[in-house]
């Protein structure tokens, strides 16, 4: 029986051992516009605590050119499509698709999933998830070198009355840190 409690006890340790590790890991990205700014030459502000803390997410513009660590978002523009002969979204709704550049100015490659970092919402609070459609031009997704661009288009399946578009970008994945991109004016 001690045996057990004992093997059971070090399991229990190990866990709160690795889940204080990954919160301890996870730091603020703080988004900044670099607008008329060279993105190689801003410098980002430290965040200045890895302690989850409630943040008005700052509000940015189709065409800012946002910075969160070292990757600058620009959202080139938004538009609708009622899809195409080989893909349609469901009655009542229609895709909304993002056209978006990434540029790594760091000094090492950045993962970049279109899935993980980025998301829609609506003045309602709804969220959307991608989808992947025929008529988007590209994606954002794959390795991208230090000093390397990537340009792709987003899809979102949305209800045609959905107002307040707000594109949410989240480069962190196990930090914390949100830019909110305007997409309707």
């Amino acid at each position: 029986m001690g045996d057990h409690r004992r093997f059971y006890l070090a399991g229990v340790s190990a866990l709160l051992l690795a889940a204080g590790l990954l919160v301890g890991c996870g730091s603020t990205t703080t988004p900044v516009s670099v607008n008329g700014v060279s993105s190689s030459t801003q410098q980002e502000k430290p965040a200045s605590s890895p302690t989850v803390q409630q943040q008005t997410p700052k509000h940015f513009a189709i065409g800012d050119h946002v910075k969160m660590g070292d990757l600058v978002l620009t959202v080139n523009s938004a538009r609708q499509s009622s899809g195409s002969e080989f893909d349609q979204p469901q009655s009542g709704h229609v895709y909304e698709i993002v056209n978006a550049t990434l540029e790594n100015t760091g000094q090492k490659s950045e993962a970049i999933s279109s899935l993980a970092m980025f998301s829609l919402k609506d003045s309602e609070g709804y969220k959307y998830s991608i989808t992947f459609v025929s008529d988007a031009k590209g994606q954002l997704d794959g390795e991208l070198a230090p000093g390397d661009k990537m340009r792709g288009e987003l899809a979102f399946e949305i209800p045609k009355t959905a107002k307040g578009l707000q594109l949410l970008f989240e480069p962190n994945i196990v930090g914390f840190g949100q830019a909110v991109i305007d997409l309707t004016k």
